[in-house]
């Protein structure tokens, strides 16, 4: 265990590591020695930088950062949480429709204009609609009255398929407008550009206040991987435990995705990862798959921005692009464990 825990340290190193690569490392603008003139002046022993270079460091490239940060580990908390309490290990944060709600009112906003209003307009409305899908989804499945992990994932799929054909039909509308499409579409595919204090506050109060929720229930997450009377026998209520963290995880998803648009198999991918290096305990597992989440986030951005930008390569064609594969591992793995 001492092995396993030493994981967290490592992780917390690397992901700082890249996270001064991140804020020091651009095709131009200010390099590291900028960064380094700029934190000792913001600690007192050193000159102030050129205005310019302060504003790009402290207003551009650490919203965006931190927006990273505690959008990865939102997503990769999530998907631990919803593979325990699923008993799945093929479950993920978009499971339920939540992340497809965001991506509807984020496109529904670009759309009619209201994010042109203000910045944060468009994660605000995004947010509402990955809230109205999910109760939406819980009031279809009746998992208010008794959970059902099978009528859950049934209605989350029925509103996933409305909720994603609803998004394709608001999209039109913008056809004739090139400017406008293909703000929905990179919205859609997912991304950092022109992230803002706004967006940073709304990620990381959301990772904070709804990680601080599932901390302290990290038991529960290991019982909801037995069988549900298994679980009472061990004195929590299956049920009841399952709902509350299911909600937490679809408001860890929607305060991410309504301000990063759609980052496919973070969620996904992360906590398998993290089992590998520090077991199925959460009481590890989930700072762990947190760190490691927030870790390949900021290093898929920081891949797309050092990239040539002829390609124009997308945050969330990078991220499915490095989970896909992983994600078709695991459904082998699972079909051979089913066949034995």
């Amino acid at each position: 265990m001492i092995a396993r825990r030493g994981s967290i340290p490592v992780l917390a190193v690397l992901l700082a590591v890249v996270a001064v690569t991140f804020l020091g490392v651009y095709r131009q603008g200010p390099d590291l020695a900028s960064l380094w003139s700029w934190l000792a002046a913001g600690c007192g022993l050193g000159a102030p930088i050129d205005d310019v270079d302060a504003y790009i460091l402290r207003d551009l490239r650490l919203p965006r950062l931190l927006v990273a940060i505690f959008g990865g580990a939102s997503l990769a908390i999530a998907g631990a949480v919803m593979q325990a309490s699923f008993r799945n290990p093929l479950a993920s944060p978009d499971v339920i429709g939540t992340a497809a709600g965001a991506a509807f009112g984020g496109a529904l906003a670009i759309v009619i204009g209201l994010s042109d209003l203000s910045v944060v307009n468009t994660p605000a409305i995004a947010l509402v609609g990955a809230i109205g899908v999910t109760w939406l989804v819980f009031v279809l499945a009746g998992a208010n009255e008794r959970f059902s992990v099978a009528n859950l994932l049934l209605a989350g799929i029925a509103l996933n398929t409305l909720v994603g054909a609803l998004t394709a039909f608001v999209v039109t509308f913008r056809f004739d407008n090139y400017t406008a499409s293909s703000r929905v579409l990179f919205f859609l595919m997912g991304g950092l550009e022109g992230r803002t204090w706004e967006h940073a506050a709304i990620t990381s109060i959301g990772c904070l206040g709804f990680a601080a929720l599932v901390w302290p229930r990290a038991r529960e997450l290991d019982l909801l991987t037995l069988r549900d009377d298994s679980a009472h026998s061990l004195g929590i209520d299956a049920a009841r435990a399952r709902r509350t963290l299911v909600w937490c995880a679809c408001g860890l998803t929607a305060t991410t995705v309504s301000n990063t648009g759609g980052i496919a198999f973070v969620g996904l991918v992360v906590p398998h990862l993290a089992r590998l290096l520090v077991g199925p305990g959460h009481r590890v597992l989930l700072p762990t798959s947190a760190l490691l989440g927030a870790l390949l986030m900021v290093a898929s951005d920081l891949g797309c921005r050092l990239l040539p930008p002829s390609l124009n390569l997308r945050l969330g064609v990078v991220t499915a692009f490095l989970g896909a594969p992983y994600f078709l591992f695991l459904l082998a793995r699972q079909r051979r464990g089913m066949a034995l």
